[in-house]
Formats: structure tokens, C-alpha cells, sequence
């Protein structure tokens, strides 16, 4: 029996996945060992703060997580083998989304219970050197953006497929449907603009050797984020498709 794939959203419980999926995908990157030197020798904690900082994404309106589940072939029951983190534009979320549903009333609660967690029971890692990339990220966000209006894109953050099922186009599917969310969007806003047909605009920071991969959905590079106390990591592309 061959394998089925399917897109879903992801919820609270697949957090693991995400934490399991970055691990298994991106764990060997060089970004990784710069912000978590004690990785090797306690993994523990550094899963412990990767899944923090998805739960707090989680617990957000403008973040949003797509999963992959394998269904049927020779395992019984179901596999998530892969997932996209995506971040939405400040313009594509409504005023009734953001104060008016139960999910935004718990949100704000359930992030601040994970900040009173880092408080009490901090993971064992160095949160100065963990937060390096907060620190690098915004003076190259500005400079890329310059002339732009940032409110308007989507921001990839982890697109992830285990190395299993890696080379079956589950990348491309999970790339596809954010693609097709930020062209919708981008369309409205032409519309309410009176510009002609657009397609979304969306950017991403890349690890060494993706270059490729993106470039298949019309990314191009337009800077890098290996700067500063990142200066050491081999990757970095800031890529851009508009």
C-alpha cells in the first residue's frame, strides 16, 4: 500500500513534532551549535527551549504552523514527517481576529505562563548566546527592507521534512500552500489598491545550501544574516520573493 500525504494546522500537541522535525533536519547546523555550545553535551536542554519558543509562536495570532502526516503505507496509524512556521503580515490579521476570538483571550495568558517557566525552571542554556540571532536580526531586517513596507510580508521562519521522507516533494507542498496564502493576500491588497494582479511577498533566512531549493519558487538572495556574533555561520541567505 502506498503512503498518503496530507496537509493540516498544527495545534499545541504537535509541538513535539516541531521541536522532533528541527532537531532532526537543522540540529547539525552551524547556526545551531553557535547558539546552543552545550547542545552536545546536555540536548535535553536545548529541546527544552526550542519548544518554548514554538509554544510562544503557537500561542500567537500572526504566527501560523502547517504539519505533514504521513497516513497508511506499511506503518499503522499516522507520522508527522514534516512542518512550515510561518509568520503572517500585520495587515492580514483582523481586529476581530486579534481581540475577539477565545484563542486570542487564552493566547496572552499561555505566553505568559511559558515566560514565568523561563523564570522558575530555565532551561540550561545561555540565553545571552542563545538570543545572538534576536540581536543580529534587526539591523539586516532594516537594511533589506529598505524602500519596502514590511507590514505587507510573510516571513518563513522552519520549513522542515525529515530526512525519511525527504525527496517525495513534501518540501514543495508545504511551500506551495504558504506560496498560495501570500499571493491571496497580496491580492487583496492590489485590489483594494487598484493595482494590477500581484503575487504574494514573502522572504526567508536560509541555511547553507538551500539556495537552490528556494530558488525554484522564486527567491533570489538579497543579503545575508551571518553578521556580528553570527559571523562564523555558513549560512545566513536573506532571500526574497516578490
Amino acid at each position: 500500500m502506498t503512503a498518503a500525504f496530507r496537509l493540516r494546522p498544527g495545534s499545541a500537541a504537535d509541538l513535539v513534532h516541531a521541536v522532533r522535525l528541527y532537531d532532526a533536519c537543522l540540529g547539525s547546523d552551524k547556526l545551531v551549535s553557535l547558539l546552543f555550545p552545550i547542545k552536545k553535551n546536555d540536548p535535553a536542554a536545548y529541546k527544552k527551549y526550542l519548544y518554548r519558543l514554538y509554544a510562544k509562536r503557537y500561542w500567537s495570532v500572526e504566527w501560523m504552523f502547517t504539519f505533514v502526516v504521513k497516513e497508511g503505507g506499511d506503518a499503522v496509524g499516522s507520522e508527522v514527517v514534516g512542518f512550515a512556521c510561518w509568520k503572517k503580515p500585520k495587515t492580514e490579521i483582523s481586529f476581530s481576529e486579534r481581540w475577539f476570538t477565545l484563542f486570542a483571550w487564552i493566547a496572552p495568558v499561555m505566553r505568559a505562563f511559558i515566560t514565568l517557566q523561563n523564570k522558575i525552571a530555565p532551561p540550561n542554556v545561555d540565553f545571552h548566546v542563545a538570543l545572538a540571532f534576536d540581536r543580529c536580526f534587526p539591523p539586516v531586517e532594516k537594511a533589506v527592507f529598505a524602500g519596502k513596507q514590511p507590514e505587507e510580508w510573510w516571513y518563513l521562519s522552519t520549513l522542515a521534512v525529515h530526512p525519511s521522507a525527504q525527496g517525495q516533494g513534501l518540501g514543495a507542498l508545504l511551500m506551495a500552500e504558504g506560496l498560495t496564502m501570500a499571493d491571496e493576500f497580496q491580492e487583496k491588497q492590489a485590489v483594494v489598491k487598484a493595482e494590477g494582479k500581484a503575487r504574494g511577498k514573502v522572504w526567508l533566512i536560509g541555511l547553507r545550501g538551500t539556495d537552490t531549493f528556494y530558488s525554484r519558487f522564486g527567491f533570489s538572495e538579497v543579503g545575508r544574516a551571518n553578521v556580528g556574533e553570527l559571523s562564523e555561520w555558513d549560512g545566513g541567505l536573506v532571500m526574497f520573493r516578490e
